[in-house]
């Protein structure tokens, strides 16, 4: 599989403890590193996601601003809608809004929502892209700056999920990990699992597979130029895995800037997925690997 798809590449700013010059300084670093968005999280012990993305917009000249990704249970849809059309018309229509369904039960006790069970927060997720895209695209609806709406990102890696994705958003967005009992954790999804959820994806979406944009959530970017004497750093994200199979997973970058950069090529051409979203905890280490490419 070949994508023609330029490079994109996206950073979670993390808010937690954040004054207004101090978020502003995180976004013009990840400007000066040469990130495409800008990215704020959704949790109750940070700054609210809405106005950390304004003040993001405003703090930048280049990179998209948006979420990655918005706790639907925590957002009446009607409201959402509002508020992501205010939002995309203050940041003159350079948002891309994020969408999941929350994994943090005692967020979701804190804020008096039901957590349910995966299933129950999938069926919100679903509920709140359809009305999302029903209410952003209706000319009696407050209206953003794009149109027909912001791009929306969805992503996961259950069939469910995956399959919303791939019918309703524009970006599909590969977590490349799931939730093993055994381990009590997430776990990393291996090389051929990974290639099996892009395929699954693609099958879902149909006439639609090839106007998607495919992202991956990196879990870490190590620089050296050893890559073995790293594998250590990497077991705890798939503890039944070899160490070949660790250094390949496609959500971890490890190497010389050069050799992740080369990695980052294969990962397009193998699975199409030309857009990827870094935690600011890498910000600076994958920033090498952007300034190769």
């Amino acid at each position: 599989m070949t994508s023609e798809r330029p490079f994109r590449f996206g950073v979670v700013l993390i808010s937690e403890g954040c004054s207004r010059s101090e978020w502003v300084g995180k976004c013009r670093r990840a400007e000066d590193l040469g990130y495409d968005v800008i990215l704020a999280p959704d949790h109750l012990n940070l700054t609210s996601p809405f106005p950390s993305v304004v003040l993001a917009a405003e703090a930048t000249q280049r990179p998209r601003v948006g979420t990655y990704v918005l706790n639907t249970a925590f957002h009446n849809s009607t409201l959402l809608a509002r508020d992501i059309a205010t939002l995309d018309q203050f940041v003159d229509g350079r948002l891309e809004v994020g969408l999941g369904t929350g994994y943090v039960e005692w967020e979701h006790t804190r804020a008096g929502v039901p957590f349910g069970t995966p299933g129950d927060r999938v069926d919100r997720l679903a509920e709140t892209v359809t009305r999302l895209d029903q209410l952003l695209t209706d000319p009696d609806h407050a209206k953003p700056a794009q149109s027909p709406r912001p791009p929306l990102l969805v992503g996961g890696h259950g069939d469910r999920v995956l399959r919303l994705a791939a019918r309703q958003a524009e970006i599909v967005s590969f977590v490349g990990a799931q939730f093993q009992a055994r381990h009590g954790r997430m776990v990393v999804a291996t090389a051929e699992q990974m290639a099996e959820r892009v395929e699954f994806v693609r099958r879902a979406a149909g006439p639609r597979a090839d106007q998607l944009e495919f992202n991956l959530l990196s879990k870490a970017t190590i620089i050296t130029d050893h890559p073995a004497s790293a594998v250590d750093q990497l077991r705890r994200f798939g503890p039944d895995l070899d160490d070949q199979q660790l250094l390949d997973i496609p959500v971890v970058g490890v190497g010389t800037p050069r050799q992740i950069a080369e990695k980052l090529h294969r990962t397009r051409e193998v699975y199409g997925i030309s857009y990827t979203t870094v935690n600011e905890s890498w910000m600076d280490a994958f920033g090498q690997v952007i300034n190769v490419l």
